[in-house]
């Protein structure tokens, strides 16, 4: 008897704690709180049959109309809470950061080997420590030392479109590849097929794919993990194990090959962090080197993707929406003259440029839900209970097409931005939501501003974005049809791009 007392404390132990936590959990003191209004759940699956499994952001921005601008929907046993409004946002991630601050790494993400990047990362000491080592390098007076790069990146993009203007989608995925290349590591891209490129290209779809809310069940029922791989249902374990090969190149192999790019450029991201912890040995150095190789393949995964889909929606608005264009390549010929590419120098003198690089991002944003946060414990709001755990998520497309704050936001009018010839204050950038929100907001902002601004300055001065003509010489217009998953991009499309004029294209061969 005393030998089977010995053996069952320890399990009763540890049975009494998990009662204990649970019972203080039911008991807290937000726990007689209701919880914010939205679609009734079915026993057991809850919502699962409510969340749609494309454009979940506009079935969301539906459900504002009839349970306000914060819904509460549960699928399984994880509650879920969508912001569809600005006000609810600064409330709870700006307000609140400490307790909304927090990651859930689901299943799929931690199959998939992608819980390294710090976009994706719990909150805690360790992403303190890979946010901290980033912001060095990408704060706003850091990324101005990142202007002749990007400078050159432009010329590279316009250079690509006239070469080839047809496969204008991936030119501007490969020049921003290429750059990004540069910057971080020091890496010359090659022409095209670029190994690194390829690599990064198949990580960051899978990661799109991963994060599109209810594309597996694992997420939601994590003890699918445990199934056979050969077992029917089973497939996402395959595609895990595929995606997990990306995941791990993405971050190790660049960082590899800096040795040798260092020999040619000494002054990119990864040859700085090199310098600055040379100094460490043994277990301190690997620490070190190890937060370089996450943060410094983040900056390259970020930077090399979230501006691309922009990009390629400006286009997508150029043939929609010849008026912008002409108004924007008069302001350009105004200010920048016949004789030279727009610089950075003449933003301040290019208001409407500006607008419409802000309509650019609000028109289409690329992370419609951005990414779900979670909160750590339970909260009160309005009323309603928050409950710890719940993943909450701020449903940025609503945000940025709210017709209170943007009128007719399905239109492209950048002069919605504009009063008296200038940038209206009183109008919100879309950057305030559309990098994210409160502690964990994209760390790439600032750089992301001076690399679309640069980029679309100079299309719009070198070339003219027109409609394809059908064979009877109508004019085909493309409508915006865009991607469902977590980053949405514009599904392909055709369009005409010609150089504006003998003087403009010999500024692009220059």
């Amino acid at each position: 008897m005393p030998l089977l007392s010995s053996l069952l404390a320890p399990w009763l132990a540890i049975l009494a704690f998990f009662l204990w936590k649970r019972y203080r959990k039911s008991v807290g003191p937000y726990r007689q709180l209701p919880l914010p209004p939205g679609p009734k759940p079915w026993p057991l699956i809850g919502n699962a049959l409510d969340v749609p499994s494309t454009f979940p952001w506009k079935t969301y921005a539906q459900w504002r109309q009839k349970y306000g601008d914060i819904v509460h929907i549960r699928v399984l046993r994880q509650p879920m809470i969508i912001l569809n409004s600005m006000k609810a946002v600064t409330d709870l991630m700006e307000k609140r950061s400490s307790n909304y601050s927090d990651r859930l790494q689901t299943e799929m993400v931690l199959l998939m080997g992608a819980d390294w990047n710090m976009s994706i990362k719990k909150y805690g000491q360790e992403w303190r420590q890979h946010r901290r080592a980033l912001h060095q390098y990408f704060n706003q007076t850091a990324v101005q030392e990142y202007r002749p790069r990007l400078r050159e990146g432009a010329r590279d993009l316009l250079r690509r479109l006239h070469r080839e203007p047809d496969g204008f989608i991936h030119h501007i995925r490969y020049a921003f590849g290429t750059n990004m290349l540069s910057i971080m590591y020091g890496i010359q891209a090659a022409m095209k097929d670029d190994h690194y490129i390829t690599i990064t290209e198949r990580a960051l779809m899978a990661t799109s794919e991963a994060f599109t809310p209810g594309a597996f069940w694992v997420d939601f029922m994590p003890i699918l993990k445990y199934v056979p791989s050969w077992f029917p249902g089973a497939g996402f374990k395959h595609t895990a194990a595929r995606w997990l090969v990306d995941q791990k190149a993405v971050r190790e192999e660049p960082w590899h090959n800096i040795v040798i790019a260092s020999q040619k450029d000494s002054s990119s991201v990864s040859v700085q962090i090199l310098e600055r912890i040379s100094h460490l040995d043994g277990a301190a150095y690997a620490e070190e080197e190890e937060i370089a190789k996450c943060i410094t393949a983040a900056a390259y995964e970020g930077g090399a993707d979230t501006t691309v889909s922009t990009v390629t929606s400006f286009f997508l608005a150029m043939v929609r929406y010849p008026e912008v264009q002409r108004r924007a390549q008069e302001e350009l010929a105004r200010v920048v003259g016949p004789e030279r590419l727009p610089d950075f120098s003449d933003r301040v003198s290019l208001p409407y440029i500006d607008a419409l690089c802000r309509e650019s991002m609000r028109w289409q944003p690329v992370t419609p839900l951005g990414l779900p946060h979670r909160s750590l414990d339970d909260d009160e709001y309005r009323g309603y209970l928050i409950p710890g755990g719940a993943l909450v998520m701020h449903n940025t497309w609503a945000i940025l097409h709210d017709p209170e704050a943007y009128p007719d936001p399905e239109e492209f009018r950048p002069e919605r931005f504009m009063k008296d010839g200038k940038l209206d204050p009183a109008v919100m950038d879309p950057a305030a939501i559309a990098f994210g929100a409160g502690r964990r907001i994209c760390p790439g902002k600032h750089f992301s501003s001076l690399s679309l601004f640069i980029n679309l300055a100079c299309i719009l001065y070198t070339f003219d974005v027109t409609p394809v003509l059908d064979a009877q010489g109508n004019p085909i217009i493309p409508e915006p049809h865009m991607g469902s998953g977590g980053l949405s991009h514009p599904r392909p499309f055709r369009c005409t791009i010609r150089p504006r004029s003998k003087l403009a294209e010999a500024l692009i061969l220059e």
